[in-house]
């Protein structure tokens, strides 16, 4: 009976032990000073080491105040001689800090550490929305309103990616802009940086006598770089264009550069952002087409950040009557999820 409860006590303190939680699998920062920061480490950017504790939010940690570092995974690390390399950290016997990787260990130092970001899940998605609104009463009555939202989600080596953007305006009563777009667009990468894409856009205007635009196409992009903090891609497209205007239905093939520029800044509490689209008709039609973005995010608390954004969209040939451009400042409010 007395072996019984023996072995009743030994199972339940397993099971404890078990559930309980621990640092067997966590990060831990051995600083210079002797103290000890045990946790998650998310990145390294701009010679700072974040890290996400149970006691805290992510915070930053100099690279050069800390002597070494152990870690249970590996991550994906640029090294200052911008060579790039998957590893975990572990101390050695003598207490050096050490860079484990297929090939062994090695000796290794924070500060050889360039870059440090978490290896990539087979499957991650993202989504943002915002949108703002502006009315003016007076001598002139203006009412304004902007909802853009971008969509993503990535299987291993695929990603899909879908855009909205539905952009009105009026004036003492009347519509001056009634833009609707929509656009998706499928990557496969086949290389290292480099993908192929392929997709279709949808946009209408009435008011500029645009009835609608649709563009399909396909063609080959380039990914400069993309982590947690930054991310800069160009693709170059050969898009079919089919559209109406004012009540004339043109088909016209066209070549489009589009390049998309995200870049963390303060620590990423503030995002600067840049992305357009410039295509040149090569049959049909002539006419040469401008949409470009550029703005900044802020965060201001948790996911809900505030959107400053400046938008130029031109057109060589617009239909009779229009301008061929089109100038918007927006401030507005949005919501990050992933």
């Amino acid at each position: 009976m007395q072996s019984g409860k023996n072995l009743y006590a030994l199972i339940l303190s397993i099971v404890i032990a078990l559930l309980m939680p621990g640092t067997a699998f966590a990060d831990v920062l051995f600083m210079k000073n002797g103290d000890r920061i045990t946790g998650d480490i998310k990145r390294v950017w701009d010679d700072e080491l974040y890290i996400e504790s149970d006691y805290a939010d992510e915070f930053p940690v100099a690279l050069d105040a800390i002597a070494r570092i152990e870690s249970e995974k590996d991550f994906e690390i640029e090294l200052r001689d911008h060579s790039e390399i998957t590893g975990r950290f572990a101390t050695g016997p003598t207490g050096d800090m050490l860079l484990v990787t297929d090939t062994g260990p090695r000796p290794f130092t924070p500060m050889a550490i360039e870059e440090l970001n978490e290896l990539d899940d087979e499957f991650d998605w993202s989504a943002r929305s915002d949108f703002s609104v502006n009315a003016t009463r007076g001598n002139t009555n203006t009412n304004d309103f902007l909802w853009q939202a971008a969509s993503s989600i990535e299987v291993g080596d695929h990603r899909h990616r879908v855009d909205l953007r539905l952009d009105q305006k009026e004036q003492d009563g009347a519509k001056v802009k009634d833009q609707n777009t929509v656009g998706y667009v499928y990557s496969w990468f086949f290389a290292d940086r480099w993908f192929l894409a392929s997709g279709i856009g949808y946009e209408r205007d009435p008011v500029r006598e645009l009835n609608y635009r649709y563009t399909p196409g396909a063609g080959v992009g380039f990914q400069f770089f993309e982590d947690a903090h930054r991310v800069f891609e160009v693709t170059l497209s050969t898009i079919g264009v089919r559209e109406k205007l004012a009540d004339i239905i043109r088909d016209s093939t066209a070549v489009r550069w589009d390049l998309r520029y995200e870049r963390d800044l303060l620590g990423g509490d503030l995002a600067f952002f840049h992305k357009h689209r410039l295509w040149s008709y090569v049959n049909g039609r002539t006419n040469t087409v401008a949409d470009t973005s550029t703005g900044i995010r802020w965060d201001v608390w948790e996911d809900v950040y505030l959107n400053t954004q400046f938008d130029w969209d031109w057109e060589s040939d617009p239909a009779a009557g229009n301008e061929q451009e089109d100038i918007t400042y927006t401030i507005g409010i949005g919501i990050e999820f992933d």
